[in-house]
């Protein structure tokens, strides 16, 4: 049977909890002795390691040797170069994959850098024009589908960072232009990750994208609208208290994304410059600080830095040239020792705590 592979800091966990029902007769040495067997710590290859910096070393050589004797190589030899060493490495790697799956993986690697560059360097070649956040566009759109055929995490996460970049063109940040159709990469992106294995930094990605799509649309809606940065901001309040309050359905990375989002959104309304009428951030303030109580009472460790982070804002808005400076930190710890305080009294309880 193949072990099951977990972090040092798990197995030490799991030694520990066998320790316990061992000695409470719940188990016996030799069955607590094979459980333990079946676990081994997760390490990082060796042999992985040399062969996708290899691949990344290869594929920065080349890509510099042409870039660098550019003016020098005529079109069409360009153009095949590029063409045959992104056929080859791929080529390569598919012949590969069954004997020798890590080094495969390196030539798919160096594959995916070569395609990028070849977008750049073909883009130049022709004259393309357009902007620079399209060529990411088209890279991301190339190996997507090789991230499915190859189920592969990291592609994955490259494909999603590219399709970011392009996100952050002028004509979509500035309100000129809404490109609609990228929700469906964006579905495509989240499924794929559902599908291939969850890796939560692609989903974080993804989530900054979806947040990025909504400003491209408000841009737009709002575009000449005076006086715009309170909806701005009570929209992404109420898309990360969303997040939230459907914790139950959602993966903990987009519950962090939530309480980033929506800690953001009302640290930028508890200024007044932010809304149409000064005096209306204050009894806002006190009912987000309301909400984040709210959260804190059922658990949430996340609520206590953005409680602490509204706390400190006002103290230090309303009497930092009053008061010692030493006066700040001390009622940090207090605030801290206090939600600690709490937190145990829950846990004691058997009150649960959460993100």
């Amino acid at each position: 049977m193949t072990k099951r592979r977990i972090k040092a800091n798990q197995l030490e966990f799991l030694q520990s909890e066998l320790r316990h029902w061992e000695e409470t007769g719940m188990l016996s040495a030799d069955k607590a002795g094979e459980l333990e067997g079946l676990y081994e710590i997760r390490t990082v290859s060796f042999t992985k390691t040399l062969l996708y910096a290899g691949a990344i070393l290869i594929g920065a050589g080349i890509l510099s040797l042409i870039a660098s004797n550019w003016g020098e190589i005529g079109k069409l030899a360009k153009y095949l170069f590029i063409l045959v060493m992104f056929i080859g490495c791929n080529a390569a790697g598919y012949r590969l994959e069954r004997n020798f799956p890590k080094t495969a993986k390196s030539f798919f690697y160096l594959g995916v850098l070569v395609f990028g560059a070849g977008i750049f360097l073909i883009g130049q070649m022709f004259h393309f024009g357009g902007d620079f956040e399209d060529a990411f566009l088209w890279w991301s759109l190339g190996i997507l589908p090789l991230a499915w055929f190859l189920r592969d995490k990291w592609i994955l996460l490259a494909s999603s960072l590219f399709t970011l970049i392009y996100m952050t063109n002028g004509q979509y940040l500035g309100g000129d232009e809404v490109p609609y159709w990228i929700v469906l990469w964006i579905a495509a992106i989240y499924f794929l990750n559902k599908k291939i294995g969850f890796l939560p930094l692609t989903g974080f990605v993804n989530g900054v994208l979806v947040l990025t799509f909504i400003a491209a649309i408000l841009n737009a809606v709002l575009d000449g609208v005076n006086s715009t940065a309170y909806i701005y901001g009570l929209i992404y309040l109420l898309i990360g208290a969303g997040l939230i309050i459907k914790r139950e359905k959602i993966h903990s990375v987009y519950i962090l994304l939530g309480h980033i989002v929506h800690g953001g959104a009302a640290l930028f309304l508890s200024f007044g410059e932010s809304w149409p009428a000064d005096w209306i951030y204050l009894p806002f303030s006190i009912l987000y600080i309301l909400f984040i109580l709210f959260l804190i009472k059922g658990g949430s460790l996340y609520s206590i830095i953005i409680l602490c982070g509204m706390i400190f804002r006002f103290y230090l808005d309303l009497t930092f040239d009053f008061m010692p400076k030493s006066l700040v930190f001390i009622i940090g710890g207090l605030l801290l020792l206090g939600f600690g305080f709490y937190f145990e009294k829950q846990r004691k309880k058997g009150g649960g705590i959460h993100a």
